[in-house]
Formats: C-alpha cells, structure tokens, sequence
C-alpha cells in the first residue's frame, strides 16, 4: 500500500522496509503530519520484523516530524534514546542522523551552541555510508549553525562546498535549499549584496529547472526585497509565502512565526502599522504555543518598536519589558545570535530609527 507521501508501507520483507525508510529519510518531507504516521507505520513493520536497527531509523524518522511539528519536549526526550543505540552498536549513519534531528531539536529550544555542536558531530560521523541527501544536508546545517552562532566567515566554504556537491551529484531539488539558507544566512548578518547576489543563483536555478518557489524561498525573497526598500513587493512576496505554507500542511515548527515577523517587517515599511501589529500578534501567539524562545524576543523587541511608531507608549513600554525579560531568560551563549539579528533589524529600518520610534523606549531598546 502507497500512502500519501509515495512511500510504500506494505512490503513485509526486511529490504521493502529499509527501502520505505530511505524514502523518508532522504526526502524532504513536506507534511510533517503525514511524515509521522508514515514512520509510525514502519515502525509498527520494523517490530513485526523484530529487526532493531529498522525500529531505531523508524522511531528517529518519527521523532524528526514531532520536532517539526513542535512537540520539542518529547521529541527531545525521545532522541536520547536513538543516540544512546546507535552509539553502542557503532552504526555511524544512524549517529550522524540522530546528532542533525538533536541538533535542529536544540535550535527550536534556543540552544544556538548545541545546534552548532551536534550539526560539527553530524558532519564528523559521515563516512562511506552515507547517502548523498546526507553528504549535503549535513553540510548544509552546519554552515546554517555557524552563521547563526555569528560565524559567517566560517559558514560560506561551508555552504560553498554543499553547492558544489549538489552540482556534481545532480542534486537539484537539493540544490534550492542550500542556495536559499546561504541567502537568508547572508541577509540576517546584514550582507544584503552577498544575498542578492546568493538570491539571483538561486532563481536561475530554478528557471532553468522549472521550479516554482516554496515558502522558505519565497520568504528569502521577502527579506531581501524589503532591505532593498521595496516594502509593496515584499508584502506581496510574503502572502504568497505563507498561503503556500498553509496549503504544504504543517512543516518546520518555526516557519510560520518566521515568515509573519518578516511579513510585518514588510508592513511596517509601508507604514501599515495596523496590519503589522496584526502579523506580529499572530507570531507571537506561535511563538508561545509552540516554546520558541529565540523567535519571541525578537517579536517583543518589533512589537515594541512599532507601539512606539503608533504612539501607544504604556503598549511600547511593555513590549520593551517583556523583550529584555525574555533576552536576559537566554543564556548569554543563546543571546549571541539573537544580539546579531537585532543590530540586522535595526540597519534593514533606519528610517524609523530616524523617525525617533527606537529613542522613545529609552536607551535599554538596543542594548
């Protein structure tokens, strides 16, 4: 039986069931949902079989999709397990899978040291087993963790060598989603020619492939078209944005809070004060629901700015509040990228610096 995601969930022999399993593994899934209860019936197949190692890839390909779902305390309680397994049976393709899934678990808690730790060890354990998905994705997230703990500098050979594998092995699909986290890792340092420049790859790859963009790629563009001042276009790229997410059912846990405060960057710049607030109260409510601690300061510290704009000071001065009780609950390891990608806000948005929004919430706003 095929279920939705084309993975066959049927075949009752040991090899039909790794097959299965490579197809989640190796894929970018994008309903989670359905990623879940397909690994949960492999996993159910695995124990029939009474095979460990296929019960072990099956659980960790469940786990994966809670992450993604935002169920980050069980997924985080439930991987220990898989790591503890594959470290005992030495089964470095299971170790290094685990390590990624740990470290992107670590990322959505707040732990940008641990993200950056677990993705080095995910790359350290590739060897002669792993697939090509693996050899690209790993190096991928490494460099997206470096860029995130503030080392740009050590992240493009990073993204540069995942480039260059995805071209040699024909990776394509692949191909889009280095090009498009090298680009949004170039913007949030505030490099915007160097994510022009990334962007425009990007886009001539998937003419000249005959794809159509997804959400994340569309909010790179977004991004990128509101530090260039064109808020209109930017806007419109970000609805687009997230009704392709919405209609692709639930993907990573963080996007759509992601794609809303980038929204309401847009809508600031256009001076659509009303539906900023609104796109930022919506993130805020993910943000919360979902523990995404990292996310969060930022939305207080742009919902405090635009009260400010609004003139609702008692609003400002409550959002300033809530922004430096949730930076300062961060470890000073976590406040490291969470200081870089204010000091970014406030360069995409000299204009309403200028226009003496920051200076009314008093000198704190930009500590």
């Amino acid at each position: 039986m095929v279920n939705k995601l084309g993975v066959d969930s049927s075949g009752a022999g040991a090899d039909e069931l790794s097959a299965a399993l490579l197809a989640l593994e190796d894929r970018v899934i994008v309903d989670a949902a359905a990623g879940y209860a397909a690994a949960v019936q492999l996993e159910r197949r695995a124990e029939a079989l009474g095979d460990e190692a296929l019960l072990m890839r099956a659980r960790l390909c469940w786990i994966d999709m809670l992450r993604r779902t935002g169920d980050l305390q069980e997924a985080a309680r439930q991987i220990k397990g898989i790591q503890t397994w594959a470290r005992k049976h030495d089964d470095r393709r299971l170790q290094a899978r685990a390590h990624l899934v740990r470290a992107n678990i670590e990322r959505l808690s707040g732990n940008a040291a641990k993200f950056l730790g677990y993705t080095r060890s995910s790359v350290e354990l590739l060897d002669e087993s792993a697939t090509a998905h693996m050899r690209i994705w790993h190096r991928v997230r490494l460099a997206d963790a470096l860029a995130e703990n503030g080392d740009m500098d050590a992240a493009r050979p990073r993204y540069h060598e995942a480039e260059d594998l995805a071209r040699e092995l024909r990776e394509w699909e692949r191909l889009t989603v280095v090009l498009n986290n090298w680009a949004y890792a170039e913007y949030e340092t505030g490099n915007f020619p160097q994510a022009g420049e990334v962007a425009r790859r990007m886009q001539e790859h998937a003419v000249a492939r005959g794809y159509y963009f997804d959400a994340d790629a569309l909010e790179t563009i977004g991004a990128i078209q509101i530090a260039n001042g064109e808020y209109a276009e930017a806007e419109q790229t970000l609805q687009v944005c997230i009704a392709r997410y919405k209609g692709a059912g639930p993907n990573d846990a963080e996007e759509l809070a992601e794609y809303l405060l980038t929204l309401a960057r847009a809508q600031r710049g256009l001076g659509a004060t009303g539906r900023a607030l609104a796109s930022l109260q919506a993130a805020h409510q993910q943000c919360t629901e979902l523990g995404l601690r990292q996310l969060l300061v930022r939305v207080y510290q742009d919902k405090a700015e635009l009260y400010a704009v609004r003139g609702e000071h008692a609003e400002a001065l409550a959002a300033q509040k809530a922004f430096i009780a949730a930076r300062d609950s961060l470890s000073p390891r976590q406040r490291k990228p969470v200081r870089r990608i204010l000091r970014t806000i406030f360069r995409t948005n000299r204009d309403w610096r200028a226009s003496g929004a920051v200076d009314a919430l008093g000198p704190s706003a930009s500590r």
